[in-house]
């Protein structure tokens, strides 16, 4: 069971990092994406944007929290066993992954841009995956406390 703790904290840690790598993507973006430019009309680029890379900063910036604060669980309390931690890991993940593919859909919906929705359900099934590898584990190593103090 030990093999699948380790595992379920490699993918856990492969989410983590996917975050911190889309935060500073967004955080240092020198122009606007090209999937974001599709959305807005061309006389409108200029004015928007000011907006835009203030709204990127502020979603690379939380991303890259997200990411090391993963981390930090991953390392500390998943790795104690602690209970809860993969579920934190899971939810946290799932909230980020879900309200972004949410709002990627209403943008192309809203402006017929290209939207990479795909990646945040592959990413979020790779939490799901570690979430269920971690699960098996701890109720593996609980009917092993159980069985030596039985």
């Amino acid at each position: 069971m030990q093999t699948l703790r380790w595992i379920s904290s490699g993918l856990f840690g492969l989410v983590a990092l996917f975050f911190i790598w889309f935060g500073v993507t967004y955080a240092t973006v020198g122009d606007m994406l090209w999937f974001h430019e599709a959305a807005v009309p061309e006389a409108a680029r200029a004015a928007v944007r000011p907006l835009y890379f203030a709204l990127m900063t502020l979603i690379g910036g939380a991303s890259i929290a997200l990411g090391l604060l993963s981390l930090y669980v991953i390392a500390m309390p998943l790795r104690s066993g602690a209970p809860g931690a993969g579920a934190a890991l899971l939810l946290t993940s799932a909230v980020a992954l879900a309200l972004a593919a949410g709002a990627a859909e209403k943008l192309a919906a809203a402006t017929g841009s290209p939207t990479s929705w795909h990646i945040m359900g592959v990413i979020l099934a790779t939490s799901l995956i570690a979430f269920a590898l971690n699960a098996i584990a701890a109720r593996a190593r609980a009917g092993r406390r159980g069985e030596r103090h039985g």
